[in-house]
């Protein structure tokens, strides 16, 4: 059987009780995040968001979904791009390693608009989102590392794929239509990383959310695709990896991928995460002044400085994919989150003579995400040294542990659109998603 339809067949069996406790905490956590990061991108990102959205309103069609802050609806295509442009604005939406990305953005917007429109329970919605991950994590684990090493964006490129799954799921399609909507997904999946550091970042995710949105609404509705998108000789496998792995299609759930999410504490790339909470332990253990810094050197992989390398950043977008600006910024601030990420900071004198003092450089002895080293210099000649491997501590983090943190995280972000009373609302449904009878009951107080 061939990749492709092990997939199909799994997304079409799935149901809600075959998933594990672990699972679903971690899918609601993932909507919990995902939505509180969607509605900040709205508001921090307000100027490229609206024009984004007076660009596209003459084109709008029936109001079937709802744009998020905009008391208005769209049709499902458009809302699904336009939310999952929003949830990827800021960088601060979930990511799962397997994927090499993001698997939230693409998927739940999604969910989001199809399931809004069809009226769906939130055991669906679970459901959904566990499908999308895990399709979007296994084509990840199948053709990373080097799809990404390429210089595709795989949030969106595996994104496509997660977004299909999920609204499949939805729509309760059979599995020959489930295997076209990939077919349908896979031969629409773009997306590269030159980007980063601008506003097509974030509408990759939202394309692969429409894209894989209207994949399955074609094949729902009889359009024909090939039927080996995965694994076939000119497929997504061989074409946009120099290795296909097609035994990573086995097992599926054992355990979900959804499972091995990790969420993000600062509105960066995670690339820099490793840098950040490095020099985060260093002013909590030594109170460093940085004005008496004379020279850092940060340490991080090869993988990392090729992610967030960006020397000399100029916006608040090149900054979140800059090691020398964030690991500034945490010495600075204490603190990693968007309100630190504007123009004035990020070209202001102090920060522009701190960030001289920094040099990143790379060592190949370092895995990857999350591992950093920090050397510094004081000028009184004293030093001071620390390393973490942050994606090892993260991991070990329960979704019990989790859900305090995300939601206080998404209590920040929505409030930046709503009252107190509707964020806590808002939070508290969520977290009981599995008892939610239509989510529209969650949809409705974010419009």
């Amino acid at each position: 059987m061939s990749a492709t339809r092990k997939l199909a067949e799994f997304v079409h069996d799935l149901n809600y009780d075959d998933i594990s406790e672990t699972a679903i905490k971690k899918a609601k956590l993932c909507v919990l995040d995902l939505t509180g990061v969607m509605i900040g991108g709205y508001i921090y990102g307000s100027e490229d968001m609206n024009h984004m959205v007076e660009a596209l309103s003459p084109f709008f069609g029936q109001p079937q979904a709802t744009l998020f802050t905009k008391k208005r609806k769209v049709d499902l295509i458009n809302a699904a791009l336009i939310n999952g442009t929003s949830s990827h604005l800021l960088d601060y939406d979930d990511i799962q390693g397997s994927m090499s990305g993001h698997p939230s953005p693409p998927v739940i917007p999604a969910a989001l608009a199809m399931g809004e429109y069809h009226e769906i329970t939130g055991r669906k919605l679970i459901e959904a989102v566990v499908s999308g991950i895990e399709a979007e994590c296994r084509i990840g684990r199948a053709v990373n590392p080097a799809h990404y090493a390429a210089g595709w964006h795989a949030t969106s490129t595996l994104g496509h794929f997660g977004a299909c799954a999920a609204v499949a799921k939805i729509i309760d399609m059979d599995v020959d239509k489930i295997v076209a909507s990939l077919g349908i997904a896979g031969t629409q999946a773009c997306g590269l990383r030159q980007s980063f550091g601008s506003m097509c970042k974030p509408l990759h995710a939202g394309r692969a959310a429409s894209n894989g949105l209207l994949a399955a609404i074609l094949a729902d509705n009889g359009f024909t695709a090939p039927k080996e998108i995965l694994e076939g000789p000119d497929g997504f496998g061989s074409t946009a990896s120099t290795k296909f792995d097609e035994t990573r299609f086995i097992n599926f759930g054992q355990p979900f991928e959804v499972e091995g999410v990790i969420y993000k504490r600062y509105s960066s790339c995670y690339e820099t995460h490793g840098s950040v909470r490095c020099m985060l332990d260093i002013r909590n253990k030594y109170d460093p002044i940085f004005n008496n810094v004379d020279k850092i050197t940060v340490i991080v992989s090869e993988f990392s400085f090729r992610s967030a390398g960006i020397p000399e950043p100029r916006t608040p977008l090149e900054g979140k994919f800059s090691i020398r600006y964030c690991t500034a910024l945490a010495l600075m601030k204490g603190q990693v989150t968007e309100e630190f990420f504007t123009d004035e900071l990020v070209n202001a004198p102090e920060t522009r003579n701190l960030m001289s003092k920094i040099d990143v450089v790379t060592d190949k002895s370092l895995r990857g995400t999350g591992d950093a080293e920090i050397h510094m210099i004081m000028t009184d000649g004293s030093e001071i040294n620390e390393k973490t491997n942050l994606m090892a501590l993260e991991y070990r983090v329960t979704p019990d542990e989790w859900e305090p943190v995300l939601a206080a995280k998404a209590n920040n972000l929505l409030l930046t659109a709503f009252s107190p009373e509707t964020s806590s609302s808002i939070i508290n449904a969520i977290m009981k998603l599995e008892d939610i009878d239509n989510i529209n009951s969650i949809v409705e107080p974010m419009s």
